[in-house]
């Protein structure tokens, strides 16, 4: 007998959360971590949810059993028990997901889509209150993206005319013409170890939640999820290198303590991806810099211990750094710092 697939939304409700009955993917905050910008994401069409901050995930059973305590297996007899929450699954193969383009590839579009965009003055001024030099502003080519479709749509054509856009997240194929499907704020570019552009991200202006997203096609005709790809900044000739979550974060704390080499994971509990940056840098001793709320949040100790594990499997020595807590990020507390 098969096993049955119970629907993500209705059993979210029927574990204690507040969720509308829209058919559409659900953004609700996180009930694990207590995360209060509502990054806990319910996926109606594969019947999964994940948190983009601390990275739970799961299905539907394994979200009830969470939420009620029960086993894995004691959730899903009592999820069966309840006939409410049965109905067919559509039997429609779903398309495999589109693997991005090659390193050099989304390193050429995306350096030649900074082009086409300015920097606003806000934003400058951002980046300067922030602690970064002029120099690093051009270096780390942070760009503005402004509303509009028109804008989209002209980078875009612009784009395709001279790149082939297949497997770059952020650009989707519809009515016979590329399109860029992107919000608007800051872009910081995401690089690798030797430089190049793997990704972008996006730091929304003014928003309540969500405030740093990936540029990405996920979920569009022909376009392609980013990746949780790693951000490497400062010295990459160094030996030691210390982690934090966050590339904007890291470029601000790299620059203001004198270019040290910085690894920047999307979030703390997102480092898929760490050990493949690790093995392209000469390091012998890695410091873990995280938020400190790492101290209170269980979530986030818990994602120490992971990184930790993961560290020490690539042969390296992993230390914690701790500062005062009146200033939560290692970037405000440099920047304090400087002022004092």
């Amino acid at each position: 007998m098969s096993l049955i697939t119970f629907p993500i939304l209705q059993t979210a409700r029927k574990s204690g959360l507040s969720v509308g009955n829209t058919g559409k993917t659900m953004h609700i905050n996180c009930p694990f971590c207590g995360e209060g910008k509502r990054r806990l994401y319910l996926y109606p069409d594969t019947e999964q949810y994940h948190c983009f901050h601390c990275g739970a995930h799961g299905n539907a059973v394994s979200l009830y059993a969470r939420r009620t305590g029960l086993s894995y297996a004691n959730a899903y007899h009592e999820l069966e028990a309840d006939r409410m929450l049965h109905f067919p699954l559509p039997n429609v193969p779903k398309a495999p997901e589109r693997e991005p383009a090659s390193i050099e590839k989304r390193d050429a579009v995306y350096r030649a889509m900074l082009q086409l965009l300015p920097l606003s003055a806000e934003h400058h001024q951002n980046l300067l209150h922030r602690g970064l030099s002029e120099q690093k502003i051009r270096g780390n080519s942070y760009r503005t993206l402004a509303d509009g479709k028109e804008l989209r749509d002209s980078i875009a054509a612009q784009l395709s005319a001279r790149f082939d856009l297949n497997g770059i997240p952020g650009f989707y194929f519809r009515d016979g013409s590329w399109r860029l499907c992107a919000y608007s704020g800051l872009l910081i570019p995401v690089r690798d170890a030797d430089g190049r552009m793997q990704g972008i991200q996006i730091r929304r202006d003014s928003a309540e939640r969500m405030k740093y997203v990936w540029l990405s096609g996920a979920g569009r005709p022909c376009g392609t999820p980013a990746r949780s790809w790693v951000h490497v900044t400062g010295n990459r000739a160094k030996a030691t290198a210390v982690i934090t979550e966050g590339p904007l974060k890291g470029d601000a704390a790299s620059a203001l303590s004198g270019d040290t080499l910085f690894l920047c994971v999307p979030g703390v509990s997102t480092i898929k991806y760490l050990p493949e940056t690790l093995k392209n840098l000469h390091l012998t001793v890695v410091y873990e810099a995280f938020d400190m709320d790492k101290l209170r949040n269980p979530q986030v100790i818990a994602a120490r211990k992971r990184l930790r594990q993961m560290i020490a499997d690539c042969g390296l020595p992993c230390r914690t750094l701790l500062w005062n807590e009146t200033c939560n990020g290692i970037d405000h507390y440099l920047a304090a710092q400087k002022i004092c």
